[in-house]
């Protein structure tokens, strides 16, 4: 069976330089960054950008499909013990309007901040995620906050005028004559 291997690229603003991490393609994919020189240099902030596709995700009732790969961008800090990951997140979400029943691409665009800890150091209660190594694993922090962004239902372009409950024709594309009793 044939692997694909793809490079994922992160930016290290202080040593001004690409870093290659290769992930094979599998069901889920890997979003991590290499933060070996946080841990050498205590409290400097380090900048990072990663790019990577992911599968479809099942959050809830609904299935999660995306359009293109998932961007995040930001900043690392290691306190001695634990990182501090902020960074600004965009994605395209395969969606249907809930007026309409058409589908279109909704753009989910969010900031978090997550702490990563050591693995031995986790616990579930706390409000953390854990890493091993010199790299940080982003995939369950990113999608979490993105699940969080996520609205109940998804709207097509705000004046939407959806489908006539009488007919079910969209009322965005053709005009109806049915008569519609007010409550």
């Amino acid at each position: 069976m044939l692997r694909e291997k793809r490079a994922v690229l992160f930016l290290c603003a202080k040593a001004r330089h690409y870093a290659p991490i290769s992930s094979a393609d599998k069901a889920v994919e890997v979003m991590r960054i290499r933060v070996s020189d946080g841990i050498r240099q205590a409290g400097d902030p380090f900048e990072f950008e990663v790019s990577e596709r992911f599968v479809s995700q099942t959050y809830g009732e609904r299935v999660v499909a995306f359009s293109e790969p998932i961007s995040v961008a930001g900043t690392y800090v290691y306190d001695g013990k634990a990182f501090t990951v902020s960074a600004r997140a965009e994605a395209a979400v395969e969606a249907v309007c809930a007026r309409c029943t058409k589908p279109f691409v909704e753009r989910v665009s969010f900031r978090f901040s997550e702490r990563f800890v050591k693995g031995e150091e986790f616990s579930p209660e706390d409000e953390t995620y854990p890493y091993t190594g010199d790299e940080l694993v982003l995939d369950k922090a990113v999608l979490d906050n993105l699940f969080l962004e996520l609205p109940i239902a998804s709207v097509c372009r705000e004046d939407c005028k959806g489908l006539c409950p009488v007919c079910g024709a969209d009322r965005n594309t053709t005009a109806c004559n049915c008569t519609i009793e007010e409550a």
